[in-house]
């Protein structure tokens, strides 16, 4: 039987004292510090390469509608401005790399980069020997090779996709003669060694 006489035994206390939290906090301060400009250089290569996904799978799609309708599929800037987005649309069998709401059959539209990224073009026909600029567009023809306005095949093109500043990691689309395209690292020392990650390429 218990006592009301016996004292009371106290348990001990439990939790951290404030000297054990400010030193956690000051801990977690400083990991998050640290962690900071990773993160931040994460995200900004993810969304460059988003970027370049999104520019790869317009090609891919300009190609593929090119033969299944056997008719010249267009890519090209809003309004004459990368800056402004890009369209893909059909132009039948009269391609000359401008959108035509009376003729042509708008296929897809793409809004402008954001977060500060950027797309260039840089394209060039190589008919005869001679490399002569083929416009601000990219023109697939009816067999899925790329071509001029003037139908003249073999052109190459590329986009590059950067940030406005110069700064962090970029992307080049190259599209070769028969329409196909790869994605490449203008940065890697591998590619700027053999040369084969430039936006004049001619292959």
């Amino acid at each position: 039987m218990r006592s009301d006489n016996l004292p009371l035994r106290r348990l001990p206390a439990r939790g951290f004292t404030l000297i054990e939290l400010m030193v956690t906090i000051a801990v977690i301060s400083i990991m998050l510090t640290l962690a900071a400009p990773s993160f931040s250089d994460f995200l900004r290569k993810q969304r460059m390469l988003s970027a370049a996904d999104s520019i790869t799978s317009t090609i891919g799609q300009a190609r593929t509608r090119a033969l299944a309708q056997s008719a010249y599929v267009t890519v090209a800037p809003i309004n004459g401005d990368w800056a402004n987005g890009w369209q893909v649309f059909s132009e039948g069998q009269n391609p000359n790399g401008i959108y035509d709401p009376s003729s042509d059959t708008l296929l897809s539209q793409y809004d402008p980069l954001t977060n500060g990224l950027k797309v260039t073009y840089n394209s060039t026909a190589y008919v005869g020997g001679a490399g002569n600029a083929s416009g601000n567009y990219l023109i697939y023809s009816p067999n899925g090779y790329t071509a001029s306005k003037l139908k003249q095949p073999q052109v190459t093109a590329a986009f590059n996709v950067a940030y406005q500043d110069g700064t962090g990691p970029s992307r080049i689309v190259i599209i070769n003669a028969l329409g196909r395209a790869r994605t490449c690292d203008p940065n890697d020392a591998a590619t700027k060694a053999s040369g084969t990650c430039l936006t004049s390429l001619s292959q």
